[in-house]
């Protein structure tokens, strides 16, 4: 036949991008496929046919390129079905371009039995790519006609084909394809770069931005105020909720002045989604407050505060120092017990000092202890080879085990430094599996419901009895990340202007009124009970 050779050439290397480039097909050949064929079929309908226009780019050179660009692309969505089970969004998305070597480093040694198809794959992408620079050029018109029924393969994939039975107008069908085609691979990862190339667009954009906040009472004494993000800690596993069997929190449950919040949910379940939700006035409806406001770093600078920014997980990131922007000074610190060190240091040096930092807590791989706290075991980190959800549990209390020695020397170390306060909150939760530890996908309850306490110091109680009253009146009300920033600045005795006030969100205070959660999953406020 005339065009048998080029025929031959095109199944091969359409073969070769249903397998590559389709998540869904690679997570069905590692038996970990748990999606309807339908939706299978589709998946390859579409990456095959996109990835066969190739053909089109007379430069074999450029193709080349253009195909390894794809290949990055399509390998982290790959991992994340794989690994994960789940498809990408944009707070997955968010996470991937803002993470730390460090979290990079730890998640790569920690999956590296999982993704073991990587390698294989890698070498196969590259034998394909000689063989397609080596092979004679495809006649210009073959290719035309052959991409060209490549694309209406691919559309046929776009479409939800399982919903037109229930689309009743030409207008609706179109919108719920398109909506359908941004969460399918390849698109979702072009669209998640643009929101986030919108979003770090908008960042730094505040220089000039200032709340113009007073103080209420002002107090001759010393007074440390610090904030303190924990990191994947579900309430589940916390101690202090008082039904837990295992005591992950032993030390804190002791201190005298814990106020521990029993109902507290989190605005994101990841952390560069919840993270600018605590520390700034944004929320889930109202995100991008992030971006045009600064942070509660700016409040404490107004008033007269030495501000401090430890850099540790999140703050750690070039993509978030828009979040501390104007900061007085930043430490750099490598562990969580060299942070705890950093305050000591800090607190002492200044009267008026507001600090804030992020701990590595319990980040997947749940391997943030030492060894004096290894209390529940076999686990993940003594016993790799094998995976269940006991052990991974017993690694992951174990780290909140460790938090809870590192928080406890912190509140030891503020009872000493004057009128003191402690606002102590977690990121967000974790799902855990017998071979993941994940959040951002689900954001089921386990990922929202989050551990949230206030400590404070005798001397702060003494000169604020009404705070401390109203926090111990309102520790079983329904309250979200919302109420942060409105707490910290109330329990400072800072009071912000009119149009930025909300005293019924500042749990110090009798007039807080409990108001409707919503968390942000992919870019949607919803509300959950």
């Amino acid at each position: 036949m005339k065009y048998q050779k080029e025929t031959g050439y095109l199944v091969v290397w359409a073969l070769f991008t249903c397998l590559f480039f389709s998540p869904v097909c690679m997570k069905f050949i590692v038996e970990r496929y748990d999606e309807t064929w339908l939706s299978t079929l589709r998946a390859l309908l579409v990456c095959g046919g996109l990835s066969s226009c190739i053909l089109l780019v007379k430069n074999k050179i450029v193709g080349v390129v253009i195909a390894s660009l794809f290949a990055v692309m399509t390998l982290a969505e790959l991992v994340m079905v794989n690994t994960f089970h789940i498809f990408m969004d944009i707070d997955h998305y968010l996470a991937l371009v803002t993470t730390t070597a460090e979290e990079s480093r730890t998640f790569a040694g920690s999956n590296l039995r999982a993704l073991w198809y990587i390698v294989p794959v890698v070498v196969l992408f590259a034998g394909v790519c000689v063989w397609y620079v080596m092979t004679p050029a495809v006649p210009r018109g073959f290719r035309w006609k052959t991409c060209g029924v490549c694309l209406l393969v691919a559309l046929v994939g776009v479409m939800p084909v399982e919903k037109t039975a229930q689309i009743d107008n030409f207008y609706s069908f179109k919108a719920e394809v398109f909506k359908n085609t941004l969460h399918r691979p390849p698109f979702n990862i072009l669209h998640l770069t643009k929101i986030a190339v919108r979003k770090i667009h908008r960042m730094n954009q505040t220089n000039d931005f200032v709340f113009h906040s007073t103080r209420t009472r002002n107090f001759a004494q010393k007074e440390t105020y610090v904030l303190a993000i924990g990191e994947s800690v579900r309430y589940a596993n916390c101690s202090l909720n008082g039904i837990y069997p295992r005591e992950t929190m032993p030390l804190a449950g002791k201190q005298k002045n814990l106020v521990f919040f029993h109902n507290y949910y989190t605005d994101g379940c990841t952390t560069s989604i919840s993270v600018p939700m605590i520390v700034t006035r944004a929320t889930a409806e109202e995100n991008d407050l992030s971006y045009t406001e600064k942070s509660i770093v700016q409040v404490f600078k107004e008033n007269g505060f030495t501000t401090v920014v430890i850099k540790r997980g999140l703050f750690n990131q070039i993509s978030s120092t828009y979040l501390y922007q104007g900061v007085d000074y930043t430490v750099d610190v490598n562990s969580d017990a060299e942070v705890m060190s950093a305050i000591d240091s800090v607190s002492a040096l200044y009267e008026k000092t507001f600090i804030m930092f992020q701990l590595l807590g319990s980040h997947f791989y749940y391997g943030n202890f030492p060894k004096e706290f290894d209390k529940w075991h076999p686990n993940n980190q003594s016993d790799k080879d094998v995976k269940s959800d006991s052990l991974l549990i017993n690694s992951y209390d174990n780290t909140i085990l460790y938090t809870d020695y590192l928080l406890n020397n912190l509140m030891d170390t503020l009872k000493n430094r004057g009128m003191a306060a402690l606002w102590y909150v977690s990121d967000h939760g974790q799902t855990i599996t017998a071979t993941t530890g994940w959040h951002g996908t689900l954001c089921n309850k386990d990922e929202y419901h989050v551990p949230l306490f206030v400590w404070y110091s005798d001397e702060y109680e003494q000169e604020n009895k009404e705070k401390t009253a109203a926090l111990r009146q309102n520790t079983r009300e329904p309250m979200n990340a919302d109420c942060i920033f409105y707490t910290i600045c109330g329990m400072a005795n800072i009071q912000l202007p009119p149009q930025y006030r909300h005293e019924d969100w500042d749990i110090s205070s009798a007039a807080f009124t409990p108001h409707p959660r919503k968390v942000l999953i992919n870019g949607e406020a919803r509300e959950v009970d």
